[in-house]
């Protein structure tokens, strides 16, 4: 753009001025075309910063995300990359990112969820109280030290006001009441 308003105030009307844009023409038109074709290569390399890099979750590229895998496939995508790599524990999981790491997209995996009559809270949710109850079972088992708070935690709870609000929901009753009485 510069170079077109630098042809138009320093040349005067003649063969040298449409000799000039026509050539800045075709220049543009060219970069154009070009950056249309090479469009679809260009990613993103660096990702999201609430989404902390796991070395031991292969990072998807966007060539490698297919919006369209059927819902059958979405069960064994999130057995894979969420539940055996453990993803639900990272902090502040959005269901955006849940859906870059099984290789689909936000909607697939939201009319997946409504398909299993669950939200993607209650999904992550359910996995992250399991993981709690897993948890203080071998902490009671090996005798070692803990608190709920720290236990909430590990499980990928950032507050524990959340968490013992989504425990009650799932289990019925407070994680005080169910830890004097864990008979789940």
């Amino acid at each position: 753009m510069m170079l077109v308003f630098a042809v138009y105030v320093f040349t005067s009307e003649g063969p040298v001025y449409q000799f000039a844009m026509q050539v800045i023409i075709l220049v543009l038109v060219f970069y154009l075309l070009w950056r249309v074709e090479t469009l679809s290569d260009l990613s993103f390399s660096q990702q999201p910063e609430s989404l902390p890099v796991d070395l031991s979750i292969p990072a998807k590229r966007e060539s490698d995300v297919n919006p369209k895998v059927p819902t059958a496939n979405i069960r064994l995508l999130l057995q894979k990359y969420c539940i055996d790599t453990q993803l639900y524990l990272q902090h502040d999981l959005t269901l955006s990112q849940l859906a870059h790491a099984i290789g689909t997209n936000c909607t697939y995996l939201t009319n997946y969820f409504i398909q299993q009559g669950i939200t993607y809270n209650a999904y992550i949710n359910d996995l992250r109280i399991n993981h709690f109850i897993n948890l203080y079972r071998e902490a009671v088992a090996t005798g070692s030290p803990f608190t709920a708070q720290q236990l909430a935690n590990d499980s990928g709870y950032r507050s524990y006001s959340t968490f013992s609000l989504a425990f009650k929901q799932r289990m019925g009753q407070s994680v005080t009441a169910w830890m004097h009485n864990p008979a789940e």
